[in-house]
């Protein structure tokens, strides 16, 4: 079953974005807002299935913060997306959610305090490898309008990196509050967690649209369909990600899931074009997605790599 689940949240996150790439919409906020309808009603109804034993006053707060959190880095996620195209936008964000993931822990939680000498140099390694990568993307360019495209590629870099900070945030709020509320979250999982974290996400989404003054209008009917499968697509993933986790654990499990970024980038390039897979912008894109993926994984591991 391990290969099933992986494989559930390899494909569904590395897709995720692709049906509602091209769908036409005014503001980013719009299509974050039908992205997180998607996913409320999908944990609706895996809570059919898993019940609501261990949610109560303290532990529907912590997630439903950090569902705030994720609204905005889907937000940003969809303005790197929209300007970078969705191979870069992607390679760019995902190995940044693991260098930020490792910061948080050691900056807030005090994980890492006690590591040898030889693991930080290997951590320090997979860092440079990661920024690298990262690097690579950035600069790899794209068509061949891109010099008309300035404005647009500092947005989506802005964008990629927002989510790539946002991403590796969301957590933080539930971690927080297990740590420091333990007996209100005895017995509580993400898999309960995950309804009042997509409650926030519904919630902090249906703000920025307000606040943006978006109109949830779109163009055709058929793009309703279509963004709401991006959300159906990252709620499966999600689920895939925590089933994963549950059998092999949380550092094994999410190492794993990071080859969504190989998957989303191959679709990016050779079924959206974004960009021409023959151009030597995609090829150094493709390169710096693996070279980035390479160092995330090191990172996510360079303790258990040492020993």
């Amino acid at each position: 079953m391990e290969i099933v689940y992986a494989l559930v949240a390899i494909l569904a996150w590395g897709t995720w974005i692709a049906p509602s790439q091209n769908v036409e919409i005014e503001g980013q906020q719009t299509r974050t807002f039908y992205v997180t309808i998607a996913v409320f009603v999908l944990s609706l109804i895996a809570s059919l299935f898993v019940g609501f034993d261990g949610l109560n006053a303290t532990t529907f707060w912590y997630p439903f913060a950090g569902g705030l959190i994720w609204a905005i880095s889907g937000w940003s996620a969809f303005v790197g997306t929209n300007n970078l195209g969705m191979a870069k936008a992607f390679g760019i964000w995902a190995p940044m959610n693991i260098v930020v993931s490792v910061l948080w822990g050691a900056l807030l939680f005090g994980e890492f305090s006690n590591v040898a000498p030889n693991a930080l140099l290997l951590g320090i390694f997979a860092f440079v490898i990661i920024l690298a990568g990262i690097l690579l993307i950035i600069f790899a360019g794209g068509g061949d309008d891109e010099a008309d495209k300035g404005k647009s590629k500092l947005l989506g870099l802005l964008g990629a990196m927002g989510a790539g900070v946002g991403f590796a945030t969301y957590f933080v709020p539930i971690t927080w509050g297990s740590k420091t509320a333990s007996e209100a979250f005895d017995g509580f999982n993400m898999w309960i967690g995950t309804l009042p974290l997509a409650i926030g996400m519904f919630v902090g989404s249906s703000m920025l649209m307000l606040i943006s003054k978006s109109s949830p209008k779109l163009n055709k009917g058929s793009d309703y369909m279509r963004v709401l499968s991006t959300g159906v697509l990252w709620g499966i993933g999600n689920y895939g990600a925590l089933a994963l986790v549950d059998m092999i654990g949380a550092g094994k499990g999410f190492t794993i899931a990071q080859l969504c970024v190989v998957v989303n980038a191959l679709v990016g390039v050779y079924i959206l074009k974004e960009p021409d897979p023959k151009s030597r912008a995609a090829k150094l894109t493709l390169l710096g997605v693996v070279i980035a993926v390479i160092g995330g994984v090191i990172l996510m591991n360079f303790e258990s790599l040492v020993e």
